[in-house]
């Protein structure tokens, strides 16, 4: 499966529409209902779409990389807030250095940090690291592969991107262990009741 990306900026904000094959909801701008100029993501409630449409913050003050467990992938990584975190086949492990930038880092923003990562439950720290982007900021890796966030994963437990092929390779989840998780198909977490 392949998928291309288009880029619109709103707010400050990049907006990117996955074409291909997905069944996600399209990630377009539209007007807000009552003549609103805000945008929002089609598909998507408005509250939805503000959460989506927010970029991603700055650096973590301190990354911290933990684990989930979650039918059909076992354990795999995420940050404190339980957002799932990805790793990119055409990176190369251990090699310090990300392929992913410019469109590709708009749909896979990099996980990065202002301080060394700590372990979560789980987590070997033995396994963490970082490495400097082009931009001056450290990425987060584990067992030397750049970690990255799928920007169609809203919700802590989505998995959008699980097995995704995109930007010239697929996407994968890892385990605690350090292994690429190639089971199981995309998964959407259920929105959390306030």
């Amino acid at each position: 499966m392949t998928a291309s990306v288009t880029t619109t900026w709103l707010k400050g904000a990049a907006l990117v529409a996955l074409a291909g094959t997905l069944p996600l909801p399209t990630i377009a701008a539209s007007p807000l209902p009552g003549g609103d100029d805000e945008a929002r993501v089609e598909g998507m409630s408005p509250e939805e779409s503000e959460r989506q449409l927010e970029p991603r913050p700055d650096p973590t003050p301190q990354a911290r990389v933990e684990s989930r467990e979650q039918s059909p992938f076992g354990h795999y990584l995420t940050n404190r807030e339980g957002m799932t975190l990805y790793m990119f086949e055409q990176d190369q492990q251990g090699g310090g250095y990300s392929t992913c930038y410019e469109s590709c880092a708009i749909a896979w923003p990099p996980y990065t940090t202002e301080a060394s990562p700590v372990a979560g439950e789980n987590i070997d720290e033995g396994k963490l690291a970082t490495f400097e982007r082009d931009d001056g900021t450290h990425q987060v890796t584990y067992a030397g592969w750049p970690l990255y966030y799928f920007a169609r994963d809203v919700y802590p437990g989505d998995a959008l991107g699980q097995g995704l092929v995109h930007m010239g390779g697929p996407w994968y989840l890892l385990s605690p262990d350090g292994e690429i998780i190639e089971e199981g198909e995309p998964q959407q977490a259920p929105p959390v009741e306030p």
